[in-house]
């Protein structure tokens, strides 16, 4: 007879894979910010440039994670694939395309002259949001929170900055 989870384990599992889901998702949103800061903003390239860049770095980056997330899991597992691992790289897709698509919609939203700065915007947006919500599940005040919610963008930008400067562009 095979044992049901029961429902603490059940929401361990969900929130374990919502982690996988938000860690992507902020890892993709720092990239995708530090990609877009880097880019000569040519409105002559149309939004096709914008969606190359934004889907490009995306998959990119979510295909190298899988390798790596894959690859080490079988690792540990001495070759197999566990059913949980499996669904943490699915979430961490999710999580991925998710800021993918939250940064395409200024692109289909807005001139071509304007895309890449609300897509900035929209990133550190999401970072920021992140942050928030991270300190107000954490019981702090929304004063607290916001400051708080402050310096999670001010790390993200920087992280970004730093990558583009490191990388020299």
């Amino acid at each position: 007879m095979i044992d049901e989870p029961t429902v603490a384990e059940q929401d361990a599992d969900q929130s374990e894979l919502f982690k996988e889901a938000s860690v992507m998702a902020l890892y993709v949103a720092v990239c995708l910010l530090a990609a877009l800061a880097a880019v000569d903003e040519d409105a002559g390239h149309g939004h096709v440039r914008a969606f190359a860049l934004i889907w490009g770095t995306t998959i990119g980056l979510a295909v190298a994670h899988a390798f790596a997330f894959r690859l080490s899991a079988r690792l540990v597992a001495h070759g197999a694939l566990p059913r949980d691992d499996a669904r943490a790289i699915a979430a961490q897709l999710v999580g991925a395309a998710t800021v993918a698509v939250l940064a395409s919609v200024p692109v289909l939203l807005v001139g071509v002259t304007a895309e890449f700065d609300i897509a900035r915007l929209v990133l550190a947006g999401f970072i920021t949001l992140s942050g928030y919500t991270v300190a107000r599940q954490s019981g702090a005040s929304t004063g607290r929170s916001l400051v708080y919610a402050g310096a999670v963008v001010v790390i993200g930008i920087t992280i970004a900055l730093t990558k583009n400067i490191l990388s020299g562009h």
